[in-house]
């Protein structure tokens, strides 16, 4: 309740001063419940007063006080601030003026068992057993319960407890571990790789044998000698058009077989030198492809998910644009690669240099220390 609005309490208050003068305290007996110093405050016609004790039948107060007060009935409201609120109880008083110089009364409730008997004697009640306490005149709750099962827990640990509190610990830190190696993998990705967007394939490192002509396949030898015709190509124009083979070299076929129809630039096949490593044939962006001269390292990922890593190769034709915006790029392995999968696709990520380079220190030094 607003005890701001004091226009009724004062009405109430100007009703009793047809008393008499003098009034007579009410169980004033000794036999009264007992007082507690459970922190209050009261107002009387507006003044405040600072509460010293109080039972369920009456309040002593101090304050300022003149002798008017004495022997009065009015109503006063008792006010109890608790941390972040105040509960307020009006109780029909008669007033005792018991010391003039410090300004206490004594405050007998004219109705004990009045409306505020449930609320006060609950307070009371809370506050002598401990459940309620008070700091600097703030009322504040204490939950008795939960401090005694904290106490008693702490107490009477148990190995099972322990074992308990150990998993607790052992599945946060795991979490904690997969967490950061996922912000990492992220960082990694988003920020010091790129991914070719298009898959490459693994080439024999040989040279392509390209149609000149649009036309169809009519004659095809993979055991060709240099000088020898390799393939011959009869053209939609009417013309035989006949490739010789450059070099002594071994011939590999792809998709392309005698009787297969081919258009101007198609690879037939791949004279392939003895001496000759696989390379990787992938159509980059510019700006991968400038991440690759500046010496980022191209991340090989095969089919059978094994890795490998390449570097862009040597020569003229390592980079060559395309009419789409795109580069064609040659990537050499740094490492022997699987003949079989020549032919095949394969996913390319390009890594910057010195995060490529602190990868493998790292890799490096896990490895000695697993071993050792």
């Amino acid at each position: 309740m607003d005890i701001e609005k004091k226009a009724s309490r004062d009405n109430a208050a100007q009703a009793f001063d047809g008393q008499p003068e003098v009034w007579t305290a009410l169980l004033d007996t000794g036999t009264e419940h007992p007082k507690t110093n459970i922190p209050f405050a009261a107002i009387i016609d507006g003044r405040h007063f600072s509460g010293l004790s109080l039972s369920l039948v009456s309040a002593v107060v101090s304050g300022l006080s003149g002798p008017d007060l004495q022997g009065k009935q009015r109503i006063a409201v008792l006010r109890f601030d608790f941390d972040g609120y105040t509960i307020s109880l009006q109780v029909n008083v008669g007033i005792s003026r018991t010391d003039a110089e410090t300004g206490q009364l004594v405050l007998d409730f004219i109705e004990p068992t009045g409306e505020h008997l449930p609320t006060l004697r609950y307070l009371l009640n809370a506050y002598i057993a401990g459940d309620i306490t008070s700091l600097d005149g703030i009322i504040s709750l204490r939950d008795k319960a939960g401090v005694a099962n904290a106490r008693k827990q702490s107490g009477e640990k148990t190995l099972g407890s322990y074992f308990a509190n150990a998993v607790r610990l052992t599945a946060t830190a795991i979490l904690s571990i997969g967490l950061a190696a996922l912000a990492l993998d992220l960082v990694y990705e988003r920020i010091f790789s790129k991914e070719v967007q298009q898959l490459a394939v693994l080439s024999a490192g040989g040279q392509p044998l390209r149609a000149i002509a649009n036309g169809q396949i009519s004659y095809l030898n993979t055991k060709a000698a240099k000088g020898d015709v390799v393939y011959t190509i009869q053209a939609v124009s009417g013309d035989t058009l006949s490739i010789n083979m450059p070099c002594d070299c071994k011939i590999l076929l792809g998709a392309i077989t005698e009787g297969a129809t081919v258009l101007a630039g198609d690879t037939v096949a791949e004279a392939v030198a003895l001496n000759a490593t696989p390379v990787v044939l992938a159509a980059v962006s510019a700006e991968q492809s400038k991440l690759l001269v500046g010496g980022d390292v191209a991340e090989l990922r095969f089919q059978d998910g094994s890795l490998a890593y390449a570097n862009l190769a040597t020569g003229s034709q390592s980079l060559v644009p395309s009419g789409n915006g795109e580069v064609q790029t040659v990537l050499a392995p740094t490492s022997p690669v699987n003949q079989e999968a020549i032919g095949t696709p394969v996913s390319v990520r390009i890594i910057n240099a010195r995060i490529f380079a602190l990868r493998q220190k790292l890799g490096q030094m896990f490895s000695e220390v697993t071993n050792s």
